[in-house]
């Protein structure tokens, strides 16, 4: 079986939008969805367009007036996903995840995937319903 990387990044958020909202396994969606996020951001980098996590940078640092250079800002906003995938330290062989994580994992990678291809998949238009109806209420999930 041949991919191009879109459709594999397609099948990765869908998959943990399913995940999430049969409440089956926030963590694999978490960890699903971090993956597609970061296809579709490299996607974009190379057509010289932001991903979501640039414009999120930009936005902190307008916001704040903070001078977090973006190394430092991508390993705090991705630490929920990388402290998922790797084991490097005994200090990480347990870790504490919440639910409003995945959410917004969820989110970044739908963002870039829109930015990228144009429109979301239909389980994307599903899961932005999900998050327009649970506006506020996911930020409370553990």
């Amino acid at each position: 079986m041949k991919l191009h990387k879109i459709e594999i990044a397609q099948r990765q958020i869908d998959t943990a939008i399913d995940l999430f909202l049969d409440d089956k396994d926030f963590v694999s969606a978490l960890t699903l969805a971090g993956a597609g996020e970061e296809i579709t951001g490299k996607l974009l980098d190379r057509k010289g367009e932001k991903n979501m996590l640039q414009k999120l940078h930009a936005w902190y640092q307008e916001t704040t007036g903070g001078k977090m250079e973006y190394a430092e800002f991508s390993r705090k906003t991705n630490l929920a996903r990388n402290t998922l995938k790797h084991a490097n330290s005994p200090e990480e062989d347990e870790v504490e995840i919440q639910r409003w994580e995945a959410v917004q994992m969820i989110m970044r990678a739908m963002t870039n995937y829109k930015e990228l291809v144009g429109s979301p998949s239909d389980k994307m238009k599903v899961m932005a319903s999900w998050i327009a109806k649970n506006k506020g209420k996911y930020e409370n999930m553990e």
